[in-house]
């Protein structure tokens, strides 16, 4: 049957070529919307595991509203946590406006106690913590912008106001490349340039286990609740996707184009196998009179649709799952993170959508072929 199914569906190549390109080319897109938007609603998950020992602290009320520099101390002298560094997302760039990037002013003596991950020679950490005006980035955002250490560096436009001018004084690396995109500076030395207001918009925790960050992060909005500047203490990951919510409903505009991609597939899949159909209908009566029965005519005319729907997902969300794989995503534009990966159950669901949109695009016209009456269908001109 499917020796036949093949034959039948080689007849016209082009057509098939052709239907099977589309179906293809719109699964790729409905798996990389598919892929998005399950992106955008799932924590970025780490390999080290790094992101289930931290925290982040902000404000309830949002984050560009500030807490007390005090805070840190009372954070970190809480059970649990390994250390807590200050935070503030100054939103500059360098050099032109198109070169935006996230830079922060962190607290230097505890910035990589908190981010561990990050790769720093000793005596180029050292040299940071030394020295007022230092900074420190990731080796990819050096190499982009050609910075080498000593090499003095003005962040313009900052959110704040300020024109913070560094000195490059360490370079570290990070098992993915895109952790070394992030430039620290001394939060003292930003503080004052802001004339000391001594305010804090988050406060980057790391706790000694995973398991002790629930605990810990009840303890720290305990600790400041009823006070002027409550706080909202959640997972590293929780905080980061956060910032996809300043997009706008964006998991509902990707339903909603995912929608209308799902239903121009089965039209496209439904008009070639109605086609097809109807062309074969006196061929499908030939069949009949030799002694096939109407449930195999109908199961070859779904095998050629189902061939032809998986042969596009095959192509189409394989290529989604090699490309996005390989770019390794997972941000949209500087500060939100996102874990964009096809995974298995992405695939699983494209691979379901192909299969039924392939058993409903051929299915009606497959039975109204298989009940025609012989005679009748014998003299059916298509």
């Amino acid at each position: 049957m499917w020796r036949l199914v093949l034959k039948n569906l080689l007849r016209n190549k082009r057509r098939t070529l052709l239907t099977a390109s589309s179906v293809a080319v719109s699964l790729f897109l409905l798996s990389s919307l598919a892929m998005f938007y399950a992106a955008l609603g799932r924590p970025v998950e780490d390999a080290s595991g790094s992101t289930s020992l931290r925290l982040m602290v902000s404000r309830s009320t949002g984050i560009m509203y500030g807490m007390p520099s005090s805070y840190e101390a009372r954070i970190a002298a809480l059970q649990g946590v390994a250390a807590c560094t200050p935070m503030n997302f100054l939103g500059a760039y360098y050099g032109d406006s198109s070169n935006y990037f996230a830079n922060f002013a962190v607290g230097h003596e505890t910035i990589f106690a908190v981010y561990k991950e990050a790769n720093l020679p000793a005596d180029q950490l050292a040299a940071f913590k030394r020295e007022r005006l230092a900074a420190v980035t990731g080796r990819h955002l050096a190499e982009k912008f050609h910075w080498k250490l000593g090499d003095r560096i003005a962040l313009l436009g900052s959110f704040y106001g300020v024109t913070p001018q560094v000195i490059l004084r360490g370079i570290y690396t990070a098992p993915n490349l895109s952790d070394e995109d992030m430039f620290f500076l001394h939060w003292d030395y930003f503080n004052e340039l802001m004339d000391r207001p001594d305010v804090v918009n988050s406060y980057w925790v790391r706790v000694n286990r995973p398991e002790s960050a629930p605990r810990v992060a009840k303890a720290i909005d305990a600790m400041f609740r009823n006070t002027f500047a409550e706080t909202k203490t959640e997972t590293e990951s929780q905080f980061l996707l956060g910032f996809i919510s300043m997009l706008g409903n964006v998991r509902g505009i990707i339903l909603a184009i995912g929608a209308a991609v799902t239903f121009a597939i089965l039209l496209i899949v439904a008009n070639t196998m109605a086609m097809s159909i109807r062309e074969r209908i006196p061929e499908a009566a030939v069949m009949r009179s030799l002694g096939f029965r109407a449930r195999q005519i109908v199961g070859l005319f779904l095998g050629e649709s189902l061939v032809l729907t998986l042969a596009g997902w095959l192509v189409g969300c394989g290529g989604a799952k090699l490309l996005y794989d390989a770019l390794a995503l997972n941000r949209i534009g500087e500060v939100a993170w996102a874990d964009f990966r096809m995974r298995p159950e992405t695939v699983l669901f494209c691979f379901a959508l192909a299969f039924g949109m392939g058993l409903l695009a051929s299915g009606l016209p497959a039975y109204r072929a298989s009940r025609l009456n012989i005679a009748q269908a014998l003299r059916f001109v298509g």
